[in-house]
């Protein structure tokens, strides 16, 4: 029922590690511990490479086959793809700012494996620890002191480097790398969430850290939210795993469709052709062609039909589907993550008034 359309050169290797994700992400959901065999896969796959440019030893996949990759391994493990986002994240902001030694420096250990992961929803769509929840406080001769904390980072307590951002006393901000051994950086004990808990998603600690001005990647800047591809919420990125997600419950019910259940019939041409319209969306922003609206157009619809395909396979699974050893349950609580990652409020208030049944506005 799904087609992919970016014509794919390593089609094998995608069809093996997607499988042997696939196979892995049970046993890994149900552990909640940090996955080694999910991760060791991607690495052994190369996707750890696939947003490094080549000068720096990666991979450098067009934008349009990698999210379009980023969709395929997450029909297959979200866990898995949640992870290497947040690594690709923090890969496209030290790319944007290559122009500095660090970044470089970081690239090149990137592509040899060092893990790297992002810290930078206290500067866009969470309050939990405040509005200043990360401060830096020049003490003089191009150095900083960082206090405070970062309130979700994913695989925190596995990552080699944390691209992150900080205020400071004026108000302006700065993005930098931030080394996880300094003295005074503390990993929380990981959240104990309602799904992807194998993400070793957490709270990090910052107590008087001091860094250099080098390890600045971009700022001091009163415009850092400004800056495309600096923050950023809502990426394609996002649309592209919840997409992912929904092809992989559209699979489950065009399978229990050929065992002989035809009443799934029209309610899987419906939401076959739901997910072909947001793919052709997001392929088209992929491309450069679409705009910011599109963007959050397509986000609105990808984190609604994750929810809408993720039930209808587990209604359909009827009571199987809610044991813990069953994909169904698990893809359906995965869901209900795409309504509070890195969810801005128009496309938060887009998902409530749809679930009140209320028209767009």
């Amino acid at each position: 029922m799904i087609s992919w359309t970016e014509p794919e050169s390593e089609e094998s290797a995608i069809v093996d590690v997607t499988q042997a994700l696939r196979a892995a992400d049970g046993p890994a959901d149900i552990a909640g511990e940090w996955p080694e065999t999910l991760w060791g896969l991607l690495v052994d796959a190369g996707a750890t490479r696939w947003s490094i440019p080549t000068e720096f030893g990666g991979g450098e996949c067009p934008r349009p086959l990698l999210v379009q990759r980023y969709a395929r391994l997450a029909e297959a493990s979200l866990t898995a793809v949640f992870i290497l986002s947040q690594h690709d994240a923090a890969i496209r902001r030290l790319t944007g700012s290559a122009d500095r030694p660090t970044a470089r420096r970081w690239l090149s250990a990137i592509a040899d494996g060092a893990v790297a992961t992002v810290g930078i929803s206290q500067l866009t769509t969470s309050r939990r620890l405040g509005a200043k929840a990360l401060v830096a406080t020049e003490i003089g001769g191009g150095r900083y002191r960082l206090d405070g904390g970062m309130p979700w980072v994913t695989a925190a307590e596995r990552a080699d480097v944390l691209v992150t951002g900080a205020f400071l006393d004026d108000d302006r901000q700065v993005l930098l790398a931030l080394p996880t051994d300094l003295p005074g950086v503390v990993v929380k004990p990981a959240f104990d969430l309602a799904a992807l808990q194998a993400s070793r998603t957490a709270e990090v600690v910052v107590s008087g850290v001091e860094i250099d001005e080098s390890d600045i990647l971009f700022g001091p800047s009163t415009e850092i939210s400004s800056q495309p591809g600096v923050v950023g919420t809502a990426g394609l990125e996002t649309s592209a795993l919840a997409l992912g997600q929904s092809a992989a419950a559209i699979g489950g019910l065009a399978a229990a469709l050929a065992l002989g259940r035809d009443d799934l019939a029209e309610p899987l041409d419906v939401l076959s052709e739901s997910w072909r319209q947001s793919w052709d969306l997001l392929m088209t922003c992929a491309r450069g062609e679409g705009d910011s609206s599109s963007a959050g157009q397509l986000r609105t619809q990808a984190n609604a039909l994750a929810l809408r395909t993720t039930q209808a396979y587990l209604t359909a699974r009827k009571g199987s589907g809610f044991l813990r050893s069953e994909p169904a349950q698990r893809w359906a609580r995965q869901a209900l993550f795409f309504l509070v990652w890195s969810c801005p409020s128009p496309i938060a208030q887009a998902a409530i008034r749809d679930l009140a049944g209320i028209c767009p506005a």
